[in-house]
């Protein structure tokens, strides 16, 4: 299994045993996700890490919005 699918099927299983928390947490992720992806572009030193950061939390944001949809 997929360490995408692991993390989406967990998240999965979160949002059935506390659906409202999992929503509430998930709405406070993506804020966190858009924080890294504009300190990415106002970023002038760093870019590398800016960049994985914000990648990173695009993927993990995109498996939980799989989880929260399925």
């Amino acid at each position: 299994m997929s360490a995408t699918k692991e993390l989406t099927e967990r998240a999965r299983f979160l949002r059935n045993a506390a659906p409202r928390e999992f929503q509430d947490f998930f709405a406070a992720f993506v804020e966190y996700t858009d924080r890294q992806y504009e300190m990415m572009v106002q970023t002038a030193e760093h870019l590398e890490r800016a960049q994985g950061h914000a990648q990173q939390c695009k993927a993990i944001v995109d498996a939980l919005e799989k989880a929260k949809n399925a």
